[in-house]
């Protein structure tokens, strides 16, 4: 357990009468700071039945992951994206059929790379519902693709789609000590604390994408996972639809600075990917 600093959280008591809205990099309504106790999230996982089944109930989970890539710039599209195909198989998806489609599109962050700020505000990365996520999709791909989504989702063989992030670090020697990620645990959201947010800055040409802040509650549980080295793979929810009634599965998180890391930890550097995984019946 440490007790550290989370940026981004709107007050227990805000209501809000319409979407937020601004800048990305910007505060969209009364966000504030809190001092929050992050739980070590290692034991909790090593008594769940089995990584899909934790995985589908928290949404998150550390995966060991030894991977091949030796270039984290020239070996994405080739030895990358199909480790990830077969984690989402092998690992979240055992039980289901799923389809998927894996496109370049590596975010890296940190330490020598083009984007060397660190999200360190508590966020929700997709938005409320279908319509949040296919409103995203034309935001980037135009209004085309968010129709090709709709008819998809549509169809009656798909329960669900799941949009999935794999996070882990690139290109460190050490285990991870500098700014590593607190993650929400999804089963302990309350659908009231969910604030739709409107930015400007994500999307090419100025067009808004939809998102979600978090109404701080002290039922909300946080984790992370203490020194993660270079042979784990982080993977959690950024939203996920389904077509009977479900809980929220929008997994908030934040890098924060731990208060345990040396002043001289190797500074993180690290690459996320996102998948949107469609479920299908039987």
């Amino acid at each position: 357990m440490t007790v550290a600093w989370l940026n981004g959280f709107l007050p227990e008591d805000f209501v809000a009468e319409d979407r937020l809205r601004g800048p990305v990099g910007t505060a969209a309504g009364p966000m504030g700071g809190r001092s929050i106790e992050i739980a070590d999230a290692r034991p909790m996982q090593a008594a769940a039945k089995s990584d899909s089944e934790f995985f589908a109930e928290h949404g998150f989970v550390l995966l060991p992951h030894v991977t091949a890539v030796k270039d984290w710039d020239a070996d994405m599209a080739s030895v990358y994206l199909p480790e990830v195909g077969t984690l989402i198989r092998e690992r979240l998806f055992p039980d289901k059929r799923v389809a998927f489609d894996l496109y370049p599109g590596v975010l890296r962050r940190g330490r020598d790379t083009p984007v060397p700020a660190y999200a360190d505000g508590v966020h929700s990365d997709g938005g409320v519902g279908l319509d949040d996520y296919a409103h995203n999709i034309g935001a980037f791909a135009g209004n085309q693709a968010a129709a090709w989504f709709r008819d998809i989702y549509s169809r009656d063989q798909v329960e669900g789609v799941v949009w999935v992030d794999f996070w882990r670090t690139t290109n460190m020697d050490a285990p991870l000590e500098h700014m590593p990620l607190a993650l929400c645990d999804i089963s302990t959201l309350s659908p009231e604390d969910l604030v739709p947010t409107g930015l400007t800055g994500i999307a090419p040409e100025g067009r808004e994408t939809h998102h979600l802040s978090l109404r701080f509650n002290p039922g909300q549980r946080w984790y992370y996972y203490p020194r993660m080295t270079a042979d784990e793979m982080l993977v959690f929810k950024l939203a996920e639809f389904w077509k009977t009634p479900h809980p929220p599965g929008n997994c908030f998180h934040s890098a924060f600075a731990d208060p345990a890391a040396p002043v001289d930890a190797e500074l993180r550097q690290s690459c996320e990917y996102r998948v949107g995984v469609t479920v299908l019946r039987g």
